[in-house]
């Protein structure tokens, strides 16, 4: 029998106040959910937060760093109720971050099927924080783990965004196998998508002389955006019309800033700082190689399905990334890039070095990757597979 999902619950805990990955997914996520069904999604209501997107319920929180999580699980709770009792949903669906546990338990109570959606290990995160050993991240760490224990358990289904995810939460919490489905991210085909270089570099102001490398993301610990600084002398040696965009912001800019003054490459680095969504495509598009350094702890365990790798790839940009799991895949299945061992600049260095000199391959590499990208990863495609996973449960 055909079944139909009506209506879905789409729950969040990141904070809109911030550019970042798990933003740019939830929002993809409902943006081309809402193609197929009847989806509301709910969010903390920080008082700055741009409510201009439809369809976000918007829960009321104390805006304090140390409040804003437990008060949204507070009052998400007389929401998430209300909206249930008034127009139950066919499932709820829940990205797991921060330490939410009213969900899951409402569903079981109420016999709601729901799925939570994993994109990585509360431990792990912790080891890579600069704030690990503050007595707040320790308390909030310690909930975050009883949560993911909680939600993995009495949940109906999971999903993860890549396989080794799946591999270690199998180990770790003894949840079967086939109770995970892996979705890995994807990409807006129709925003990143290939450009003139020509008129992207004038609009960013840009020089037309000069050959570009990219690096688009949070500034945070695990990218490895140092190992690029530290390639970046090896490169300039061998093409030095080469500069470096940094496009991004995060806990690790200064330090990054710093590393670049200490070797003395101030001028051959342009470090934008937090740049709006819609303009990322223009730096990727002006760029002629788009980097993604990533180190090997918290990323090897579990892999990795990093957006801005599909995002490259989507704009017909040729990628040097490290081989971590997932990442090293889909350069593979692609054919869009080279994969290198992470926290060497050497060979990121070398494999930037062949690309800038190699005009036939970049256009060669860009085209495979764009073609893949829009066949295999777009977030319509992302969108179907979950409303599948949907239908088996209810």
């Amino acid at each position: 029998m055909f079944k139909k999902v009506n209506n879905i619950f789409l729950v969040y805990y990141g904070s809109f106040n911030t550019k970042s990955g798990s933003n740019i997914h939830i929002l993809e996520l409902l943006r081309n959910l809402k193609k197929y069904t009847n989806i509301v999604m709910f969010a903390p209501g920080q008082k700055s937060v741009d409510r201009a997107i439809p369809g976000i319920k918007y829960v009321p929180v104390i805006d304090n760093k140390y409040l804003v999580q437990p008060s949204y699980e507070f009052m998400l709770s007389f929401y998430l109720l209300y909206s249930c009792i008034k127009n139950r949903p066919d499932v709820l669906y829940l990205r797991q971050n921060s330490f939410p546990f009213f969900p899951i338990l409402l569903c079981k109570i109420l016999k709601i099927p729901s799925i939570v959606e994993v994109n990585g290990i509360v431990l792990d995160e912790l080891k890579v924080n600069p704030n690990s050993q503050s007595f707040a991240y320790r308390v909030f760490s310690s909930l975050a783990l009883r949560s993911e224990k909680f939600n993995y358990r009495h949940c109906d289904r999971i999903v993860s965004v890549t396989d080794k995810l799946r591999d270690e939460l199998v180990r770790l919490y003894s949840i079967p196998e086939n109770k995970i489905c892996v979705i890995n991210n994807g990409a807006n085909t129709d925003v990143f998508k290939p450009l003139d270089p020509g008129q992207t570099k004038t609009e960013l102001q840009l020089e037309n002389s000069k050959k570009y490398v990219c690096f688009v993301g949070h500034l945070a610990g695990w990218q490895g955006v140092e190992f690029l600084i530290h390639a970046a002398p090896l490169i300039l040696k061998k093409c030095p019309d080469t500069h470096f965009l940094v496009v991004g912001d995060g806990v690790m800019k200064d330090k990054l800033l710093e590393i670049t003054s200490s070797l003395g490459l101030l001028n051959k680095f342009t470090f934008t700082g937090r740049i709006p969504y819609e303009r990322v495509p223009l730096y990727i598009n002006a760029a002629d190689v788009c980097v993604a350094p990533f180190i090997k702890d918290r990323n090897s365990k579990i892999g990795l399905s990093a957006l801005k790798t599909y995002e490259y790839l989507a704009c017909g940009k040729p990628i040097v990334a490290s081989s971590i799991s997932g990442v090293e895949e889909l350069i593979e299945s692609s054919g869009g890039g080279i994969s290198v061992t992470p926290e060497s600049p050497e060979e990121l260095a070398d494999a930037v070095v062949r690309l800038l000199s190699d005009e036939e391959t970049r256009a060669a590499m860009g085209k495979k990757g764009r073609r893949y990208v829009v066949e295999n990863h777009s977030w319509d495609g992302v969108a179907r597979r979950i409303l599948d996973m949907c239908k088996d449960i209810i």
